[in-house]
């Protein structure tokens, strides 16, 4: 199988970088951005509105 990084966005902005393999489900790519330390920076403390998944490409989770 294939690893690819992928960018994660809050609102827009890119925040962080995952590995993900080829073939990963969305709810797993959800998690691993979820995860990530910059992106729970960016988000703690705020409500998340949708988290958009474009699989294989990109993460996006939207807060106010």
């Amino acid at each position: 199988f294939k690893e690819k990084e992928i960018g994660v966005q809050v609102n827009g902005k890119l925040r962080a970088s995952i590995s993900i393999s080829v073939d990963e489900d969305e709810e797993s790519m959800k998690e691993k951005a979820l995860a990530c330390e910059n992106v729970k920076r960016h988000i703690m403390d705020k409500e998340i509105v949708k988290v958009i998944v474009i699989k294989g490409k990109i993460v996006n989770i939207v807060v106010k």
